[in-house]
């Protein structure tokens, strides 16, 4: 729905794409470790460069959560990349067992005897229930759109499941098997966080629910009643985002959640200062809308990127934090931090003014950090012994289990999970997006900016070409944009080449881009990511009658009045398929006066729906805005005379590609 003025819609390189998509090409992958099917068949999926996967690409593990059986023995790890569960004997320190899962498995949930598991699926939108001891799965559960976290009631009747893609909360009697409410979550809730009576739950919201547009980002902790099963709590870490990993303390009155600290309403011009992004901990007190205090992971030189989880010792002295971005786990003096934050019993004595300036203060780390220790690459979940004598690190590209002694203070070894040794195109382009080596002083990778792949709905002043103030723009997805060029909303980077290299440098590392094997590396990496599944697309293909009226609107030539509309302005002139961009530069009408241009990249609309805010700008927090507020000339498409019912209809549709 927009007004070409760029270049024309590059009919032939988008044609290439397109059969370069449908041809595809088929691996076949032995899975190890008694998967529920020997052989896996992987398909390359929409938006993926064809011949990058090598059947090594499909061996690796990528454990990501683990769990430990109540008989301190036997260790449950999740792989994401094999799909598979593995069971690990801690004392022969080897996997005993495995069992193939669904697609994109994340959580692994011990029932109180350890006779059951729980298993999150994330495509499938499902949750394996598997017996223990045989390693099979008994029944799955139908959950809300890409469960993630998960929970036991205090009763042991109900299983609580954080849905990502759905933004709420499946409440699932354990008897009947099935669904029996859903709760409004935050934005993308993520981990469920107990406390050790199973009374109240806490489930972490990764992104920022909605806020006026240029204002500090906020993303919510629900807290759960699991008696009412009822939300009891919505509390908000102002200025927060991608937050992830929680957990509560062993004495209940402390939550502590691994957050992110962005500074997108600055120019990104402030790196040496810090003032681009900082991670820290949040500490909220254990009580309906309890006070929350951010203490920063970093310290003046040196930051502790994507921190992904948080774990607190038995006696309540030491907190643990991943950092995935650096491959480092940190160790905290709760004591002191309590200090930090003049905790009386169990509130928060600081008052507001003080809080503020501890959550930016980069010389205070060196009060309560204890310890830094490295680890193999990109530690995720962390476990601890019931003595908490050990600690267990999921380290996802590593494909092992990292153990580390508490005591000392230092790795004493690993558990290998029967990962390839050797390390592929995409393996090390991987590793290059989740890392934060390549920035300044180690302050952000590519993940900071785009967890899951995906988008940390901030809207950004990067400075471009010198600018401050001015050109502010929306992030964007990296998922399934292979054919998608030329990237960036000014159109600047005519290939992911530029844009992870000489662009990257100058606006984003302040140090270097990515060069030579690196780059290529990273390229393949991101080419080979492809577009999840369409939930909005109905499973069997058929578009619903109001998605299908709203493909009528879409295609439409004529306004209800009759009034022909030029082919520029029709909404299928620039978003065609498959990805539903014409790769060019266009004017809408949605210039603001901070912009030095009006004419801005047509995106792709694939999965538009989970991709907002939207516009350049990122001033949309709906798809209705775009044209009911900010298209009154109708240039972004003749969309004035639509009734409301049309327009519904036209969202419902548009949510379809």
């Amino acid at each position: 729905m927009k007004r070409m003025v760029g270049p024309n819609n590059r009919a032939s390189g988008w044609l290439l794409g397109r059969i370069a998509d449908r041809l595809g090409w088929v691996l076949i992958a032995v899975c190890a470790m008694g998967s529920s099917s020997a052989l896996e068949t992987v398909v390359d999926g929409l938006g993926v460069r064809p011949g990058l996967r090598t059947p090594v690409d499909n061996l690796y593990k990528s454990p990501i959560q683990m769990a430990l059986a109540p008989d301190g023995g036997t260790l449950y790890v999740v792989c994401e990349r094999s799909r598979e569960l593995l069971r690990v004997d801690l004392e022969t320190r080897s996997v005993t067992a495995g069992l193939g899962l669904g697609r994109y498995p994340f959580q692994v949930l011990v029932g109180a005897d350890g006779k059951q598991l729980f298993v999150s699926n994330r495509e499938d939108d499902r949750v394996s229930v598997i017996d223990a001891r045989a390693m099979e799965v008994t029944h799955t559960l139908v959950t809300g759109g890409d469960p993630h976290g998960l929970a036991l009631s205090e009763g042991l009747g109900h299983l609580i499941v954080a849905n990502m893609q759905s933004d709420d909360i499946s409440i699932i009697d354990l008897d009947a098997k099935s669904e029996v409410k859903r709760i409004m979550a935050g934005h993308q809730p993520f981990a469920i966080a107990s406390d050790p009576e199973g009374r109240f739950v806490y489930v972490t919201n990764q992104l920022t629910n909605p806020v006026p547009f240029r204002e500090a980002p906020s993303c919510e902790i629900t807290r759960i009643d699991t008696r009412t099963l009822l939300v009891e709590g919505r509390t908000d870490i102002v200025g927060g985002c991608v937050a992830q990993g929680a957990s509560v303390t062993p004495d209940g009155q402390w939550v502590l959640i691994a957050v992110e600290i962005p500074k997108n309403l600055i120019p990104e011009t402030q790196i040496y200062q810090g003032w681009m992004v900082t991670y820290a901990i949040a500490v909220m007190e254990a009580r309906p809308n309890g006070r929350i205090g951010v203490i920063l992971l970093d310290e003046l030189d040196f930051y502790y990127a994507d921190p992904f989880d948080v774990v607190c010792s038995p006696d309540g002295r030491r907190l643990y934090i991943s950092s995935s971005g650096v491959d480092m786990v940190s160790v905290l003096d709760f004591d002191r931090v309590k200090e930090v934050l003049k905790v009386n019993t169990d509130r928060i004595g600081a008052d507001a003014e003080e809080l503020e300036t501890i959550a930016r203060h980069l010389g205070l780390s060196s009060e309560y950090a204890v310890a830094r220790i490295p680890t193999g690459k990109n530690p995720k979940d962390l476990v601890l012994s019931e003595d908490g004598s050990t600690l267990y690190v999921a380290q996802r590209l590593s494909d092992s289990i990292g153990i580390i002694d508490t005591e000392r203070l230092e790795m004493v070894g690993e558990i290998d999970l029967g990962g390839p040794d050797e390390v592929t195109l995409l393996r090390r382009g991987e590793y290059l997006f989740n890392y934060a080596e390549i920035s300044f002083q180690k302050q952000l990778s590519c993940n900071t900016c785009h967890p899951e792949n995906h988008v940390d709905g901030l809207i950004y002043d990067i400075a471009v070409d010198g600018g401050l103030g001015g050109n502010l723009v929306d992030n964007r997805t990296v998922r399934g944009i292979t054919y998608t060029d030329p990237f960036k909303w000014s159109g600047k980077n005519p290939d992911l080449a530029r844009q992870e290299g000489p662009r990257a440098a100058q606006l984003f590392f302040r140090s270097h881009g990515f060069e030579g094997p690196d780059r290529d590396a990273m390229v393949a990496f991101i080419e080979s990511i492809p577009l999840p599944a369409n939930r909005h697309v109905p499973a069997d293909g058929t578009l619903t009658p109001a998605q299908q009226r709203g493909k009528v609107v879409f295609e439409r030539a004529y306004t209800n009045d009759g009034r022909y509309i030029p082919i520029g302005n029709r909404c299928l002139t620039c978003h065609e398929p498959p990805y539903y961009t014409n790769r060019s530069l266009c004017d809408v009408g949605t210039r603001a006066h901070f912009d030095t241009e009006g004419t801005f990249d047509t995106p792709q609309l694939n999965n538009v729906a989970e991709s907002g805010p939207f516009l350049h700008d990122g001033r949309c927090w709906s798809l209705e805005e775009i044209w009911t507020l900010y298209n009154p000339f109708d240039l972004h498409g003749a969309a004035n005379d639509l009734t409301k019912q049309q327009l519904n209809d036209l969202i419902q549709y548009l949510k379809t590609f």
